[in-house]
Order: structure tokens, then sequence, then C-alpha cells
């Protein structure tokens, strides 16, 4: 029998503004939880990642190199949202990464094994 986790999402960041932008936007569009956590601090990754979400949003970084994701949230779809992240010049506006993750998200993927 299926149910859902009680922080079906989970958000591990390097910038606050976009993990805290993307749970914001999971609530607002989908009216999904989201437990969000920084990638610097090792026992808040644990943590989140101890609730065994469907979804794990992260961006790649040194911290999370560390940590072996696939072992830690083993039935999570891992979205790698660092490759939408870039310094510098954006010559054009793209709203792709967003609307896949809703996709994920809202696709009836949020149910987990009991």
């Amino acid at each position: 029998m299926a149910s859902e986790a009680q922080y079906p999402v989970v958000i591990l960041y390097e910038h606050a503004l976009l993990g805290e932008g993307i749970a914001k936007f999971l609530r607002a569009r989908a009216g999904v939880e989201a437990a969000v956590a920084s990638a610097f601090d090792a026992t808040a990754v644990t943590a989140a990642l101890a609730l065994d979400p469907a979804v794990v949003i992260f961006e790649l970084s040194d911290p999370l190199q560390q940590v072996g994701l696939t072992a830690l949230a083993p039935h999570a779809v891992l979205i790698d949202v660092s490759t939408v992240v870039s310094r510098g010049t954006v010559g054009a506006r793209c709203d792709a990464g967003l609307e896949q993750i809703l996709e994920v998200v809202g696709g009836g993927t949020l149910a987990v094994p009991a």
C-alpha cells in the first residue's frame, strides 16, 4: 500500500533565494509542501533526506558531492537545478526548469512505497 510522504519534496540549496523560491512555487502551483535545507548544513541535509522524499531538488555543490544522494534517498527522483543556475548575463528568460519540476512533482510521482 502506498502513502504520501509528509514532505514529498526536499530542496537542498546553495542559494537560499533559489531553494525558498522553488518551495514557494511548489506550494502555490502544486499545493505541495517541501522541506528546505542548506547544502552547507550536513545535519539538516541528512535530516531532510531521512524523510524519504519522492523528489529531491538540489544544486550540486561541493558539500553535496560528498553526500551519497542516491543512497540517502533511494526512492527519490533527483533533479539537479545547478545546470540552470549560472553566473553572468542571461540572454533569455528560461522557465523550462520550473515547468519540468512542476511536471515531475504534479505528475503523480509523489506516492512513496510503504
